[in-house]
């Protein structure tokens, strides 16, 4: 007579799924909403966990303004207007703003008293790497809970700098960050540009929790290096920073390092958008901006045709899948996020 196993009991703390629009805390992080250089001469409108906001440059040369996309006067979408005397313009009304949100002009009574609530509603903003950074908590919320996540390489010596593109994606952005943790997937979903379905098996992964976060390290055979024939190995060592931002660093046997700079931002619970640079040790000539970015488009495409069939939801609490031994980076990364929205994990400067 065959007897199952007991079943296992998990302990699980906080919610069952991660719903961001329940937890104010994702507010106060920095998340890059555009490249920088995606903002010229014309306002572009973004989303954040839901909230609309619109960026903008008073001048070519001038930093750049994030507001909410919204005129106090008749709700028109500031994005769809324009720049003009450095201002920028309603589209509905033509009414007026400086680079601090402050009215400068009303056309239909120029000379008039400007009221009180005429102004914008600005946002928190700052440009580095090359990226737009947004935080949406105020003062009155506490402001960021962390700075934006480091990247020691852009810009330093020995490195190059790709940026690549802007990528959206009809899934959460747990979903997308877990999925780039994930070297169980490489074999299958990759199969068609460097994976290998006849070598899926993985090494033992180190995950080691950060005040920032966590990082992890492991290896992952694959079929070739992007753009060169032949078997290889990827040594992945990755940073999570809180909540959404990925550091992955592939260094492979013959020295070429290999940076995945992934600025997932939370669109709303169910879209988020990837910002995403390359850093490389190499050259030019070594291989071309124009092909590392076209093999990216693969393979984010092949992520994304995966991602957008999953169910909308990210399940945080582990009784709701089936988990094994290569899990072990994604079971982290929930218990990171679990911890955190019930206020039992506080991320820190990366050196603290």
């Amino acid at each position: 007579m065959t007897t199952s196993a007991p079943a296992r009991v998990t302990r699980h703390h906080g919610p069952e799924h991660l719903r961001l629009s329940e937890q104010p805390l994702f507010r106060r992080f920095w998340y890059a909403v555009s490249f920088a250089s995606a903002v010229s001469d014309r306002p572009i409108a973004r989303t954040l966990l839901g909230t609309r906001v619109v960026v903008w440059r008073a001048t070519p040369d001038s930093a750049v303004s994030v507001a909410l996309d919204r005129c106090a006067h008749r709700d028109a979408p500031l994005s769809k207007g324009w720049i003009e005397n450095c201002h920028l313009v309603c589209p509905y009304h033509g009414w007026e703003w400086d680079r601090n949100g402050e009215t400068q002009r009303i056309p239909q009574f120029p000379v008039a008293p400007h009221p009180t609530k005429s102004g914008l509603t600005m946002v928190s903003s700052q440009e580095r790497y090359g990226m737009v950074w947004v935080c949406l908590a105020g003062a009155d919320e506490g402001g960021p809970l962390a700075d934006i996540p480091p990247i020691p390489e852009f810009d330093a010596e020995g490195w190059r700098v790709v940026p690549e593109a802007e990528w959206h994606f009809d899934c959460s952005a747990a979903h997308l960050l877990e999925n780039n943790f994930d070297g169980g997937h490489v074999a299958f979903v990759h199969a068609n540009t460097f994976g290998d379905r006849s070598k899926p098996e993985l090494t033992e992964t180190e995950v080691t929790r950060t005040a920032y976060g966590l990082q992890t390290y492991g290896e992952v055979p694959v079929d070739a290096r992007p753009g060169e024939s032949g078997a290889t190995v990827r040594r992945s060592l990755s940073r999570l920073y809180l909540p959404f931002f990925g550091h992955i660093s592939i260094t492979y046997p013959d020295g070429l390092v290999h940076i995945m700079i992934k600025a997932i931002t939370p669109i709303d619970d169910e879209h988020c958008q990837l910002t995403q640079t390359v850093l490389r040790n190499d050259g030019e000539s070594d291989r071309p901006a124009a092909d590392i970015l076209a093999f990216d488009e693969r393979v984010e495409t092949e992520d994304r045709d995966l991602l957008e069939s999953l169910p909308k939801e990210y399940p945080l609490a582990p009784h709701l899948n089936a988990h094994a031994k290569a899990d072990r980076n994604s079971l982290a990364i929930r218990r990171l996020w679990s911890d955190f929205v019930t206020g039992e994990f506080r991320p820190a400067p990366e050196n603290s």
